[in-house]
């Protein structure tokens, strides 16, 4: 199963839609600051399943500020980090929540910076922001899961040319 993670789309939804059309992925996680680009991907792709949460720029109530998804049975923690004071700290909280809930990953967004560790045993990942990137090029995540196990994760450039690949 192949999941593609956006974050930080900022209403600039074409490479989104262009990467998702590219990759065929089975689903898609997008993690906020601009919900709303979720929403045209799912008008453009109805049979695709697409979970969200709200950014900091988000403000539908119907949105959840978090949650616990689990595409392929991996239980993942995602959120936009902006709660958890990510970037101005670290992403402790984020990698701490996820443990308590007893996920094997975590996503967040917010700093539109890419990121991936290991935190309190559990992979952190930011995968940076598909249109209004800091730091480096646009980007986003791909999360490859075999068998009800995450096996890897790459972060990869808005043309889907890797970036980063850690096995998992």
């Amino acid at each position: 199963m192949k999941v593609l993670i956006f974050a930080d789309s900022h209403g600039y939804n074409m490479a989104m839609a262009f990467a998702v059309d590219r990759e065929e992925p089975e689903a898609v996680i997008h993690l906020g600051d601009h919900a709303e680009d979720a929403r045209e991907i799912e008008r453009v792709f109805p049979a695709m399943p697409i979970c969200r949460v709200r950014g900091n720029n988000d403000f539908d109530p119907e949105v959840p500020l978090n949650a616990v998804v689990t595409p392929g049975g991996v239980r993942i923690y995602i959120t936009h980090g902006h709660r958890e004071r990510v970037g101005m700290l670290s992403s402790g909280i984020v990698s701490q929540r996820a443990y308590e809930e007893h996920c094997a990953l975590a996503f967040f967004g917010h700093t539109h910076r890419m990121m991936l560790e290991r935190e309190n045993g559990v992979w952190v990942c930011n995968p940076g922001s598909i249109s209004l990137p800091r730091g480096g090029p646009a980007s986003y995540a791909r999360l490859t899961i075999e068998n009800g196990r995450a096996t890897l994760l790459e972060l990869v450039d808005e043309d889907g040319s890797l970036l980063r690949k850690e096995s998992l």
